[in-house]
């Protein structure tokens, strides 16, 4: 027989709590665990914000050579339909200058300024700024049908009618398509955005951005269109005005106004290929810190290799397209 004195001292043994050697190792096991999971969880969240950022530069470039380029192909464009002179109906589709003889920039579809925003009130590009972002002007002839009524149908590139420009009521008063003039460059831009920790984030960059003839005095003011745009830059491809209209090399927008009248034709009249590159940042510092002595690069939009500052973890990313103009496709017939 078994003595129930042996049964109580059993249940006690069985009863016996760990012993703090294996209270310290579940410690240990359970923390390590938790830094796993927290390491994973940051390294996902910051895949996830680098991911993001870098799926935000690509469509902020994709979008900004879009709508650039959109405008681009428009320039010096005229309904070949419609004579542009009430006494010689013989010129069909021909542009001129019915906004304001007096500014070059307005003499046919396109022109530029180096290094700095063209002024809208003076017609004329600022001392330029060596690394500065370029600016464009572009002109054309509202899009029209085949009836007069349609004519008012031209917006600028603010949405914004051009008919309230009073260089266009005579336009519209012939039945004629409207002169639009649309001006983009870079303006800088702060803006906020939902930081870590329900905080905000204050960010500072640059945004294309545009002017367009909608309104009935020229301003300065440059509406932003797409933020984080660090840098934009034209070259402009010019054919030698010899019978083809292939470029035969690229310039700058001084190079260009510098070319020599060949003809009839200016260089900016033989301007028929555009060259664009806009340089854009991403908004959080999503880089990893650069090995010592092992700095990383980037190429920017003028070709140039650029090494990264030791606090710089922003990304850079250029995006270049080249764009084939209507710019003096005229015809006499």
């Amino acid at each position: 027989m078994i003595h129930a004195g042996y049964h109580r001292k059993a249940s006690l043994a069985s009863q016996n709590g760990l012993s703090l050697i294996e209270l310290l190792v579940s410690l240990v096991i359970s923390l390590m665990i938790a830094l796993a999971a927290a390491a994973a969880y940051l390294g996902t969240r910051s895949t996830a914000t680098a991911m993001a950022n870098i799926a935000g530069m690509n469509e902020t470039g994709k979008l900004a050579l879009d709508m650039v380029g959109r405008e681009l192909q428009m320039a010096g464009f005229y309904p070949a339909i419609v004579s542009t002179s009430a006494t010689n109906l013989n010129l069909m589709g021909q542009f001129s200058n019915t906004k304001n003889t007096t500014v070059a920039a307005y003499n046919q579809g396109l022109f530029g300024c180096d290094g700095g925003m063209f002024n809208p009130t003076t017609g004329a590009c600022p001392t330029a700024i060596a690394g500065a972002p370029d600016s464009v002007v572009i002109n054309y002839f509202a899009r029209t049908e085949l009836d007069a009524a349609t004519f008012t149908s031209g917006f600028d590139c603010q949405r914004v009618n051009v008919s309230v420009d009073p260089s266009n009521v005579i336009q519209a008063a012939t039945g004629r398509p409207l002169y639009v003039s649309n001006r983009f460059g870079l303006t800088n831009t702060t803006y906020t955005k939902p930081g870590p920790g329900g905080t905000t984030q204050t960010v500072t960059t640059k945004s294309l951005a545009c002017n367009g003839n909608g309104k009935a005095t020229e301003t300065t003011v440059y509406q932003p269109l797409f933020e984080g745009i660090e840098d934009m830059t034209f070259a402009y491809g010019a054919h030698d005005g010899t019978g083809s209209l292939s470029p035969q090399r690229y310039y700058t927008a001084a190079e260009v106004t510098a070319l020599p009248v060949v003809g009839t034709l200016t260089g900016w009249q033989r301007v028929t290929a555009v060259r664009v590159c806009v340089l854009t940042r991403a908004p959080d510092n999503i880089r990893t810190q650069d090995k010592a002595g092992s700095s990383r690069s980037y190429t920017n939009c003028r070709n140039a290799t650029v090494v990264y500052a030791a606090t710089d973890r922003s990304l850079y990313k250029s995006y270049e397209r080249v764009f084939a103009i209507r710019n003096n496709l005229n015809g006499t017939f």
